[in-house]
């Protein structure tokens, strides 16, 4: 609304595109306002005659514009309010997916706070019955589902986490990176993790660490293939062999790399202490031969140390080279070259420190993923699960 009036708005600007030298002055004086506000009005009369000529929108087609607005807006807010609420079967799948996503019950209860009305919001209690009934729904549908997938997976990786301390024995199929496996407990032994490949009964190949439990679950489970195949007539034994994955491997070598450095480190900081120590002597005149002794000494001891640093560092790099898929030549790599530089590389490995991984690298499952080693997999056969043939040979070409 206007908080002028029309005849002042108009006199106001007639003074100012009419008037003589002095008018607006007079006008200020006669109607009240500044000299400033009577050239702004005289400036908005002016802009309001060029905008009707111009063929825009006039006063009324927007005050009606405005109105049919403001019924929108309202009758909106009251559908809103009137809304009928999330259904509970709605809520029961927000709170499933979100339990999927790995949300806990109070961020569930949180989201669902936001988007219900005040009070309508169910107990904490009662989110969790529909995340448990969905998990064991869940649980169904994947026993299902890992009965048609059991053909498919030939392959797996086999390692365990953590919740709280309950191990979670776990299997990936390498390919699709698909988690496929996850029993929860109830220890680590070759007993629970010889049930988990029950289950899969194709599974031909298993990439581990060197556990204990690990080995004797895949022994139990070749064992076990081979007491339900001699029960049977004309069935063969699906073959189940064992790799070690190169991470743990690996991570075991930096294990040592990182303790040699660590040893020289300190050995270094002590035979700078010696050294200030010598010119503390010779600072204060006193027989500094014992201390400068015992600094040569240190500094010796010191270089052996990062010597000894230094020449594991080129054992970590030629391992990974040795372990790569492919030859610094850019060929593919096999067994036979990477058994021979492993062999060179594990020589100068002395030392109860450096054991485990003496073991890890002269053990033949470390290198079962080149194909140098697939000569001595099983041929083909047929079995429960179909006829599969064995993996060709790189080098060869043989079958």
């Amino acid at each position: 609304m206007l908080s002028v009036a029309v005849n002042i708005w108009i006199g106001n600007a007639a003074t100012v595109l009419c008037g003589r030298w002095g008018a607006v002055t007079r006008r200020a004086r006669e109607v009240g306002y500044s000299r400033t506000a009577i050239y702004h009005h005289a400036q908005r009369g002016t802009q309001a005659v060029v905008n009707e000529q111009e063929g825009g929108g006039s006063a009324e087609a927007l005050w009606a514009e405005n109105t049919r607005l403001r019924a929108e807006n309202a009758a909106l807010w009251e559908a809103w309010v009137t809304a009928e609420q999330l259904p509970e079967s709605k809520q029961q799948e927000f709170a499933a997916t979100g339990s999927a996503m790995g949300l806990s019950l109070g961020q569930i209860l949180l989201l669902l706070a936001i988007i219900l009305p005040k009070g309508s919001t169910s107990s904490r209690a009662t989110v969790g019955r529909w995340v448990a009934q969905a998990s064991r729904q869940a649980g169904g549908l994947l026993a299902v589902l890992d009965q048609c997938c059991q053909r498919l997976v030939l392959a797996l990786c086999l390692d365990e986490i953590f919740f709280h301390r309950m191990p979670i024995l776990m299997a990936v199929e390498p390919h699709s990176m698909a988690w496929v496996a996850a029993q929860r407990g109830p220890d680590r032994s070759g007993e629970s993790w010889c049930q988990v490949l029950a289950k899969w009964p194709c599974v031909t190949r298993v990439v581990a660490d060197a556990g204990k439990g690990l080995e004797r679950g895949v022994k139990l489970a070749r064992e076990a293939r081979r007491t339900a195949a001699e029960g049977q007539e004309n069935a063969a034994t699906v073959p189940l062999q064992m790799g070690l994955d190169v991470f743990h491997t690996q991570r075991e070598l930096q294990r040592v790399v990182h303790g040699k450095w660590q040893r020289a480190e300190r050995q270094l900081e002590t035979a700078t202490e010696a050294d200030h120590k010598v010119a503390q002597s010779k600072q204060r005149g006193h027989d500094a031969r014992g201390v400068a002794q015992h600094a040569r000494t240190a500094w010796r001891k010191a270089e052996r140390y990062f010597d000894e640093a230094v020449q594991t560092e080129g054992v970590v790099s030629r391992v990974a080279m040795a372990l790569a898929v492919f030859r610094p030549d850019g060929k593919l790599n096999d067994r036979a070259w990477a058994q021979a530089q492993l062999q060179e590389a594990t020589k100068p490995l002395t030392g109860p420190e450096w054991g485990k991984v003496r073991r890890l690298l002269s053990d033949e499952r470390t290198l079962y993923y080149l194909v140098g080693c697939m000569n001595n997999w099983p041929r083909p056969l047929r079995t429960r699960c179909g006829v599969r043939p064995a993996p060709a040979c790189g080098p060869c070409g043989r079958q």
